[in-house]
């Protein structure tokens, strides 16, 4: 794998926690969308950290490296709602707007 083909399967990683961030907002104006936002978000994480898992260390350098940390942090803060979803199964109007996606390079 090269660095670019990384770089490319990293924002397309980013692309599928973003569109399960944007569906938190849904989970809190239909709180019966709960479990369905839960599953994709879940499923969003499980896709993000097998994709960062399977970067050789040949394809890594330092816009890969760099990439990947913003992706890992954007990661944590979806799991980090994700977690508040399932304790409290609903999500104040603060807990989407801290993630803006400025982490992307």
């Amino acid at each position: 794998m090269s660095s670019g083909a990384a770089l490319r399967n990293l924002k397309q990683a980013q692309a599928g926690l973003k569109k399960a961030r944007q569906l938190m907002a849904q989970a809190r104006q239909d709180p019966e969308a709960v479990p369905k936002v839960i599953d994709i978000g879940w499923d969003s994480l499980v896709q993000a950290h097998r994709i960062m898992a399977g970067i050789p260390v040949s394809a890594a350098d330092e816009a890969v490296l760099t990439q990947q940390l913003a992706l890992q942090r954007y990661a944590t803060a979806l799991l980090v709602r994700l977690r508040r979803l399932i304790r409290r199964g609903e999500i104040g109007p603060d807990e989407i707007d801290d993630i803006d996606g400025d982490d992307e390079v």
